[in-house]
């Protein structure tokens, strides 16, 4: 009775949340491009979306559906942590990102859309060519596959194939985390994994100066002292999760400003950079 009480309480404030944030969200995109505006509105209704979900419908229901195969709930190697990149590659993010990562001499693992991977097929010869593991499939067009039939869930995903992964791993990550169970028999008898994140950055949701709304840090389970900290929230959640694959996209601006110091801040906290390829992360993949 207390814990579906609590649910009920905790349904409440995200119906709250979800009233409201559009406002505060409309604000705060005014100074971005219109398609970061139209990604970051699309990422903020899947996760208040995911969050009423797991609210309302028992887990083993969820499970049942195959909902939400990118949640990883398995430990991740001990402060081991691995970084991607999705919505790539884009001109004015790829390459960014490269010289971060040769900075630091890391590795990373890129999740691109095909039909940018196509346009920019400089871009996916670069990353290639930098050593940085994998250039990995994250759909044709990114729809949300909860939206779309098992026909074109279907092209999206093999239709992308020969264009990020010709050879070498093939991992899969959904669009906004949102799977299905026909999508997962697919990619696996494609010989695909899954990869989902130990660590939401949430760099949709702050803006440009690195601020994130009190409503949307609820959803995105930012404490208040790192509302106006981005780095602070990666490392902190870094910290709490003692190391995982970290979640962040090319196309919003937070993630190319504040790389660099998030890179410098994990090694600072004695953490370890590694790639979702790496045997130890295995168990955190599907």
């Amino acid at each position: 009775m207390n814990s579906s009480n609590s649910r009920i309480r905790l349904l409440r404030q995200f119906i709250l949340i979800a009233a409201s944030v559009a406002t505060v969200a409309g604000q705060a995109e005014q100074s971005q491009s219109a398609p970061v505006q139209e990604e970051a509105a699309a990422i903020r209704q899947h996760h208040l979306k995911r969050l009423t979900e797991r609210l309302t419908v028992e887990p083993a229901v969820l499970e049942g559906r195959c909902r939400y195969e990118s949640d990883i709930s398995t430990p991740p190697p001990l402060n081991r942590v691995a970084l991607t990149f999705d919505d790539g590659p884009t001109e004015s993010g790829t390459e960014e990102i490269l010289a971060v990562l040769q900075k630091y001499k890391i590795h990373a693992t890129f999740f691109m859309i095909g039909e940018k991977a196509r346009q920019h097929a400089d871009l996916v010869a670069k990353v290639r060519a930098a050593g940085h593991d994998v250039v990995a499939n994250h759909s044709w067009s990114h729809p949300n596959f909860h939206d779309i039939d098992v026909a074109r869930q279907t092209g999206e995903v093999l239709r992308t194939d020969s264009l990020t992964t010709p050879d070498g791993p093939k991992l899969f990550r959904y669009p906004y985390g949102n799977s299905t169970c026909e999508t997962n028999q697919l990619v696996h008898e494609h010989g695909y994994k899954i990869v989902g994140w130990h660590i939401d950055s949430c760099d949709w949701a702050y803006d440009k100066s690195g601020a994130i709304d009190a409503r949307e840090a609820i959803s995105c389970g930012v404490p208040r002292q790192y509302q106006n900290d981005y780095v602070g929230h990666v490392l902190a959640a870094a910290r709490s999760r003692r190391g995982g694959i970290i979640l962040m996209h090319e196309i919003h601006p937070n993630t190319l400003k504040s790389l660099d110091a998030i890179v410098a801040g994990l090694l600072a906290g004695g953490f370890e950079f590694g790639m979702v390829t790496d045997e130890d992360f295995q168990s955190s993949l599907r």
